[in-house]
């Protein structure tokens, strides 16, 4: 189907009736005779048309006419009314006896058969009626339709002609009625035209703004042909409502797509730069409107693609892929976004122009798989959407025509978080999508939840000693509570009792309200106050890492939790993952063994098809016969054919070496059949010097090892002679598994990339392509059930030059280096040989002939490794049919090798060996294709029964989920395994960070069971990312279902008191939070100031320069990194952790930036790395001692992009505890956002300003105020004190010789003279203070008892004598003789 076929944004839909009994409708025809410029009209009589009803029709010519001008009739005419085709111009009036096809009803008005653009049947009609647009109408001659039944169908018919007015001077305009049915039959997985013509399918579906339906008018900047959610007001129907946010969702990731394959035509394969499209537009638009950076090239380049193998997945049959990056390209892959489990790729062999392929890819991991060379990686892919006329298939049999791709992915999207969302909105019955009523038709009514009702009151304490004594503190949902003591301020109180009395309830909870608190405690309530008859309740979170803390909070309470998909990061929920506690359950799935054992079948089914479609080069006689490729005649000379070389022995009974010699008849040495021609002297040669030999190669004894002992093997059965392998026998070569080598030239040349590579060019990740290890584990987790076995481990088949026959031995392990069992085991040949495989050379010439032309081979032409003739065992020549035909020929030139002219000769033994080759190629593409038909068939029943076995499992699941109280799942997990919740029947769900959530992730996790919804958020906070700005924008699908409710006056709480923030940073958000305002708990006002800063609250202001990230987007500010670097720094000498202190920023530019600087900072006792850089939407719902906030943009062209996103300042502004300190360009921002005007006005307006150019650092123990406004400032304060001297009298006495410092002394080492006094001897310490005293120094003269005078150190003279008794050493040495 092409686009035009699948929108249904400009379709027309005439289902919107207006009274339910109405008539069915009136046929009338009509032809244009376009001499007389007249309709002849045949119509029924006027008594069956009169009774009419006025209504205007759907269809207008002339967008700025009155109703009253759109249709008249001429005065004289019989008829009353009729109505008139709207159609273009070029459809309806070309033909001058054209029949137009219209059908009328009272309710329907005009409904158009052209282009099936609605469901209902048209039938043959047209006007009768005058079409004068400046004639001026009367009361009779407005348009009316007509209300006849059926029972006057057979009335007369009245004729009419009238004239077609031909001076209108406005063109005619179709506007579009939308059939918001036909979204449940457009693909999810986007279409080859979509991609790849976007501008010719963007121009099908525009219509005119403001006309037609105004709930569709489009504001500017909007794409005219994608609807706009609605975020005030309601929805006309929920088809449109579900319509509307799967064809926004379908479009945010089908434009990355578009975009990628438009910027690799003008870049990677340039042609005539096509006139600017729809996307150029809206790009320039939104950067110089709005500042937003301008969009990079948008996609992720592969090159050298090729297939590898064939896997069988848990799922479905994969691709084995390798690939190249391009040179200048260095990745980091643990951390980088480049072909994360999920994303979905494209696939070319024409860059582009005509030929696509999608797929989806199934497993990357840490790092990807190596591919036959030191460049090559491999990931495994599921190919999503194929191309019908050139299919990607299973490889070349032959090894000679490798098809080579090239594959990009866009930048922008992530294709599995899409998938399910669009999938699950497609089956969601339009009378069936649960809490419609206030998701549609926005119902300020809000019911109590129906399980409620019936209970009506509960006990709200939760605490374990009320469940020992027995008290309670009961409560009516109904009416109006005590006022118990239960932690909670009166906002909260008030929130409980919502989310306790309202089927959907909706809190509002601003930074540091404690809305998580308050969620957590009503889960307590409903786990005490319920039982299992209610089923799990269901938790929904944006992020694993939320999940996890959501979840840890309530298992405190309870412990019967499951976390549905990947593993968990938390110590406490890790046995409570779904396939840890499968493994520990009773409940199995039933009958799943057995599609297990029919997949296995399916599985050795497919190897058998790839083993024929590679082992078998010949199709047999048969194939030939049954298809009727050669007459009777021509298949009985093959047959003789194969009878001749039986009787002689054929291929099969060609000798072995040892054979040759008459020896060791009765003893094999190989366990592979015998050689099919006489084996070759240089099968020794290195394999990368030999692509193609004429015998499959010799076997070794190693290779006997491998596959058993076959003296003692049953003998297998003489394979039958196959006729055409004996045509074609002089074009059959043997290849190894792994196909053709590099050459030693290419060898050198890979060499030397990859000496050379990163020296020529910057060999850092593409800032855009790097991402948080913590960030792609999120991603992948998503991906990945616990159970799904990762596709590294699972059976494959290689397919191409890698193919391996059934007899090999084992496959290679796919994590081990294919380089290293290729190219290293070039230069050191394994002991074994692999079983080699028959392959047909189709470009073989013909042997006579190359000998025939010349007399002898020329050096061009010579082939040293084949042979020319086959030896029979008597030694003579044996000569083909081909040598004999030859022989016979007067000149070999006049026999032209056409297949056409061959096909007239019924001896095919007599055709050249070229021609064969042609008629064969013919015939083995067919033979292909149809094993390649047979593989896809089977693949899909691999599918379906893999699509069974998962829901056997979920059926499992489901038992084991209903017998936990909550069930933990992240939103794309909620759509991932909707049938799952379904299964697990749950009353009640729970969404926290519901703003920060795109509705139709909500939608889709809503089951038929629910009754109650509780949506937990703050809507000014930060609101749902997307991949496609203008859709975010001007489609407003950044707007949540959460903010849009509120918008709406949909009943909701707003928790009131923070708990976070210390008062002024607080004030901070002030002008966000206005009405009522944010209260302080009073313990915010107890925290201890910031040590080492004479003010908690900063604005850092300065105007020192932005600058763009290369190749990227993205922005970063030196001056601001340096800043945050050593200002973290300084704050770590202060005695705080890096755990204390984080440093948030709007750019993923200055995130990098600042990491960057951050090294630079670390020291031996100080190492600032560990301090946490993150970005500000990776940074909601965290909070921390201390933040540093970098807003980057600094510019002269007013431009500040993100931060005038109110929600994104609400968030960076309220993450502080004890101190918050600001570094931007003040001057700018209040310039160009009235927001930030508000908050820097503040700041200055304080009792003590907080704002300046000078940052105070203020010395703990002198209380002087250093002033920085450099990083070179720091050096002022580098250990972390202020410029003067410490002065703290140490232990020892001294005074401390450092400058000024806040580090303990304990580790400051005295140099200054010891003033111990050695008790033994009573000198002074010639030792420094840091110094242990030991052994006095003091250099002294001694008199011993025995006379004699010594001289030394005192220390050691002392212990030297008292070792020898007093005496010295010759005294000592005389008395010991």
């Amino acid at each position: 189907m092409t686009g035009r076929q699948k929108k249904t944004h400009g379709a027309f839909d005439w289902s919107d009736t207006t009274k339910s009994d109405a008539a069915p409708p009136v046929a009338v025809n009509a032809s244009l005779n376009l001499l007389t410029n007249s309709f002849d009209i045949t119509s029924e009589s006027s008594a069956a048309q009169s009774h009419l009803i006025t209504s205007k029709s759907k269809m207008n010519f002339g967008p700025k006419l009155e109703p009253e001008r759109l249709w008249t009739m001429d005065s004289d005419s019989t008829t009353q009314t009729a109505a008139a085709l709207a159609r273009p111009s070029s459809d309806l009036w070309l033909s001058s006896t054209s029949t137009s096809s219209v059908s009328l009803s009272p309710s329907q008005g005009v409904s158009s058969s052209h282009g099936s653009l609605h469901q209902q049947t048209a039938t043959a009609a047209t006007s009768d009626l005058l079409i004068d647009l400046n004639a001026t109408p009367g009361p009779s001659q407005r348009y009316h339709q007509h209300t006849g039944h059926q029972g006057q169908a057979h009335e007369a018919l009245a004729t009419s002609t009238f004239k077609l007015n031909a001076d209108l001077d406005e063109e005619p305009v179709f506007v579009s009625v939308e059939d918001n049915s036909l979204f449940r039959q457009r693909p999810v997985v986007p279409q080859s035209d979509d991609i790849l013509y976007p501008q010719q399918i963007m121009e099908d579906w525009i219509s005119p703004s403001g006309f037609g339906d105004p709930s569709t008018a489009h504001p500017p900047g909007a794409i005219p042909s994608v609807p706009v959610n609605l975020v005030h007001g309601k929805y006309r129907s929920t088809d449109q409502y579900l319509d509307t946010h799967f064809e926004l969702m379908r479009q945010d990731t089908l434009i990355p797509l578009q975009k990628a394959v438009k910027s690799y035509r003008a870049t990677v394969a340039p042609k005539a730069a096509p006139p600017p499209d729809l996307f150029d537009q809206l790009q320039v638009t939104q950067t110089a409107a709005s500042g937003v950076p301008p969009i990079s090239s948008g996609f992720r380049l592969y090159e050298h693609v090729h297939l590898n193998a064939v896997v069988y997945g848990s799922h479905r049959l994969l691709y084995r892929i390798g690939f190249r990056l391009p040179y200048h390209v260095r990745i980091s892959w643990p951390q980088s976004k480049r072909l994360v489990e999920g994303t979905l790729v494209l696939l070319s062999s024409d860059h582009f122009e005509h030929d696509i392929k999608v797929a989806t890819v199934v497993y990357r991991g840490d790092e990807p798989m190596r591919g036959s060379n030191r460049f090559e990686y491999m990931i495994d892919v599921a190919l999503e959407r194929d191309n019908d006329e050139d299919p990607l298939g299973y490889g070349d049999p032959t090894g000679t025509d490798i098809k080579t791709y090239t594959m990009i992915e866009a930048t922008d999207g992530y294709f599995e978080a899409y998938r399910h969302i669009l999938n699950v909105m497609k089956t969601i019955p339009s009378d069936e999508l649960p809490f419609q009523k206030y998701l549609v038709d926005l119902d300020l009514d809000m019911r109590v939840p129906y399980y409620a009702a019936h209970k009506r009151y509960f006990d709200i304490d939760t605490s374990p000693k009320r469940r020992q004594s027995g008290h309670r503190k009961p409560v009516d949902i109904m009416d109006n509570w005590p006022p118990y003591d239960i932690g909670m301020d009166k906002t909260q109180m008030d929130a409980l009792q919502t989310i306790l009395s309202n089927e959907l309830a909706i809190i509002q909870g601003p930074p540091g309200t404690g809305k998580t608190f308050v969620g957590t405690y009503a889960m307590q309530v409903l786990l005490s106050n319920y039982d299992r008859s209610v089923g799990p309740i269901v938790c929904i979170c944006q992020t694993n890492h939320a999940l996890d803390q959501f979840l840890e909070h309530i298992y405190d309470y309870d412990n019967r939790i499951v976390r549905v998909g990947g593993r968990s990061k938390s110590e406490i929920l890790k046995d409570n993952v779904l396939f840890e506690l499968r493994k520990n359950s009773d409940i199995r799935p039933r009958g799943v063994a057995r599609l297990y054992r029919q997949r296995d079948e399916l599985q050795k089914a497919i190897k058998d098809l790839l083993a024929e479609l590679y082992e078998e080069p010949c199709v047999t006689l048969d194939f030939v016969a049954k298809h009727k490729f050669l007459r009777p005649r021509q298949l009985d000379s093959l047959r003789r054919l194969g009878e001749r070389d039986a009787k002689r022995g054929g291929l099969a009974a060609s000798k072995t070496i040892f054979d040759a010699d008459g020896e060791d008849d009765d003893w094999n040495v190989s366990s592979q059949a015998p050689a099919a021609v006489r084996v070759s002297a240089f099968h020794h040669n290195p394999p990368s010097r030999q692509k193609y030999s004429r015998g499959p190669g010799p076997a070794t004894a190693s290779s006997d090892w491998d596959t058993g002992n076959v003296n003692h093997a049953q003998p297998a059965e003489p394979k039958a002679v196959d006729a055409i392998e004996v045509w074609l026998r002089d074009a059959i070569e043997f290849v190894n598994p792994g196909g053709e080598q590099s050459s030693l030239s290419e060898d050198l040349k890979n060499q030397f990339f990859d000496q050379q590579k990163g020296r020529l060019f910057e060999d850092d990740d593409a800032e855009e392509d790097l991402i948080e290890e913590d960030e792609l584990k999120e991603i992948t987790q998503n991906f990945f059930d616990g159970s799904d076995v990762r596709s590294n481990k699972a059976a494959y088949t290689n397919i191409n030059r890698f193919y391996k026959p059934v007899g090999d031995s084992g496959q290679r392990n796919p994590a081990q280096s294919m380089y290293q069992a290729h190219v290293v085991g070039f230069q050191h040949p394994p002991k074994s040989t692999t079983l080699q495989r028959k392959v047909l050379n189709y470009k073989k010439p013909d042997p006579y002939r190359a000998k025939t032309t010349k007399g002898i081979k020329s050096a061009a032409t010579f082939d040293f490794f084949s042979d020319d003739e086959d030896d029979d065992d008597d030694g003579e020549i044996v000569f083909s049919a081909t040598a004999k035909m030859h022989e016979t020929a007067e000149d070999p030139e006049d026999h032209h090798e056409v297949l056409e002219r061959w096909m007239k000769d019924d001896d095919v033994t007599l055709w050249p060996l070229p021609v064969r080759l042609q008629a064969h190629k013919i015939w083995a593409t067919e033979r292909n294709r149809q094993i390649a038909s047979k593989i896809n068939g089977l693949a899909q029943s691999y599918d379906r029964l893999s699509k069974d076995i998962r829901k056997l499992r979920i059926e499992s699941d489901a038992l084991l989920c209903r017998q936990s109280r909550v069930v933990g799942l992240t939103s794309t997990g909620a759509a991932k395994h909707h049938d799952l919740l379904e299964a697990m029947k749950p009353t009640i769900m729970v969404v926290e960070e519901a703003a920060e959530m795109l509705e139709s992730h909500i939608v889709t996790a809503l089951t038929s069971s629910l009754q109650h919804l509780i949506l937990i958020g703050d809507h000014q906070q930060l609101r749902p990312s997307t991949a496609v700005y203008t859709l975010s924008h001007h489609h407003h699908l950044n707007v949540s279902l959460f903010e849009r409710l509120v918008n709406n006056d949909v009943p909701y709480t707003r928790l009131s008191h923070q708990r976070r923030m210390r008062p002024e940073i607080r004030a901070l958000i002030n002008p966000i939070y206005s009405d009522p305002p944010l209260q302080d708990h009073p313990h915010v006002t107890r925290y201890p100031p910031v040590a080492g800063m004479d003010k908690n609250l900063f604005f850092l202001a300065h105007e020192e320069p932005e600058e763009n990230m290369a190749e990227t987007a993205s922005k970063c500010n030196v001056h601001e990194a340096q800043m945050a670097a050593r200002l973290a720094t300084y704050l770590m000498l202060q005695g705080y952790t890096s755990k204390d202190i984080s440093i948030i920023t709007m750019y993923a530019g200055q995130r990098t930036t600042i990491r960057r600087y951050l090294r630079e900072e670390r020291r031996v006792d100080l190492d600032p790395t560990a301090i946490r850089v993150s970005s500000v939407d990776g940074y909601q719902g965290e909070e921390n001692k201390i933040i540093i906030l970098s807003l980057v943009r600094s510019n002269m062209h007013g431009q500040i992009g993100f931060l005038k996103v109110a929600n994104r300042v609400c968030v960076a502004l309220s993450r502080a505890k004890h101190g918050m300190y600001v570094l931007g360009n003040a001057r700018l921002l209040c310039e160009r956002d009235d927001l930030w005007n508000e908050i820097v006005a503040n700041i200055e307006d304080d009792v003590s300003p907080k704002i300046g150019t000078d940052l105070p650092l203020k010395c703990s123990k002198h209380g002087i105020v250093t002033q920085v406004r450099w990083p070179v400032d720091f050096v002022e304060v580098k250990e972390g004190g202020c410029h003067k001297p410490c002065g703290t009298l140490l232990d020892c006495g001294h005074q401390c010789p450092l400058r000024c410092h806040n580090f303990s002394h304990d580790e400051v080492r005295c140099h200054q003279p010891c003033r111990n006094i050695h008790p033994e001897c009573g000198h002074t310490c010639t030792q420094t203070c840091s110094a242990e005293c030991g052994l006095c120094y003091q250099e002294i003269r001694l008199t011993l008892p025995c006379g004699h005078l010594v001289q030394g150190s005192c220390g050691k003279l002392r212990r030297e004598v008292k070792a020898r008794g007093g005496k010295c050493s010759p005294c000592h040495r005389g008395s010991s003789k």
